[in-house]
């Protein structure tokens, strides 16, 4: 735009080069604003880059802190969460209720989780909005078939146990698998440490060395978040044989 600024000839081209340059800068303006961001980020990058090969240490120091206060958080979450769903993964958890024992010593009230034998029949039979009832009692026997012998915990507990929980069976039916004096439910893992890849449906295992039973489910292994503990279950019927149950309201 050089040139005489009083010369008439060039007033208009004057006129049209400023309105023409506005054009440009308008659009060079928003060019840079689109630029300007990329190129922040990559000298911030190179920025935060070149300091940390200065201060090696510290930040070595900064970003395992960081690391650990993250995993830590994380497996604080985790915890948490477990601790949430414990035994609360139920189909029926609104409808279950655990019994408790409680009475007062030297002037202390106190509650414990054991009740006498003869409560949930009686429940059942007195109580017609109790709609079931299971007993569970951990026990640990020798479990054989064939030449394998393991000490394993399992359980005692009334035919309704595998309806009122969702431990699913794998294979057996929940409403009959427990039925009978001389049925028993094997755990996966059992099943697999008893008969390896066979199928256990069908199958006779031996309790303590004297007694046969016959395998009438395969349950899905226990969740780490319930405080049931048991490989296998046998049905409370087993119990009176072994003279085990009794009616005594007194025994806990």
């Amino acid at each position: 735009m050089g040139g005489n600024f009083y010369d008439p000839t060039n007033r208009i081209r004057m006129r049209l080069s400023f309105r023409h340059g506005d054009t440009c800068a308008a659009k060079f303006s928003t060019a840079m604003n689109i630029i300007k961001p990329q190129l922040m980020l990559k000298n911030f990058l190179k920025i935060t880059f070149r300091n940390l090969l200065r201060n090696k240490a510290f930040a070595t120091i900064n970003i395992l802190g960081l690391t650990i206060g993250m995993a830590s958080a994380l497996l604080i979450l985790l915890w948490v969460q477990n601790e949430l769903s414990y035994d609360r993964f139920y189909q029926k958890t609104d409808r279950l209720y655990m019994m408790f024992n409680r009475d007062t010593f030297d002037g202390t009230l106190n509650a414990w989780g054991s009740t006498p034998k003869i409560m949930a029949p009686t429940l059942k039979k007195d109580y017609p909005e109790v709609e079931d009832a299971a007993r569970y009692n951990n026990v640990t026997f020798l479990v054989s078939s064939g030449e394998k012998h393991l000490n394993v915990r399992g359980a005692f507990t009334d035919s309704g146990f595998l309806n009122m929980f969702s431990f699913p069976l794998l294979k057996g039916n929940p409403a009959q698998a427990l039925n009978e004096n001389y049925n028993i439910v094997l755990t996966q893992k059992l099943s697999k440490k008893l008969f390896g890849n066979e199928d256990a449906i069908g199958k006779t295992v031996v309790i303590d060395s004297n007694a046969n039973f016959t395998v009438t489910g395969i349950l899905k292994d226990l969740p780490n978040n319930t405080a049931f503990d048991f490989e296998y279950l046998l049905p409370w019927a087993f119990m009176k044989k072994l003279d085990w149950d009794d009616d005594l309201w007194g025994n806990n």
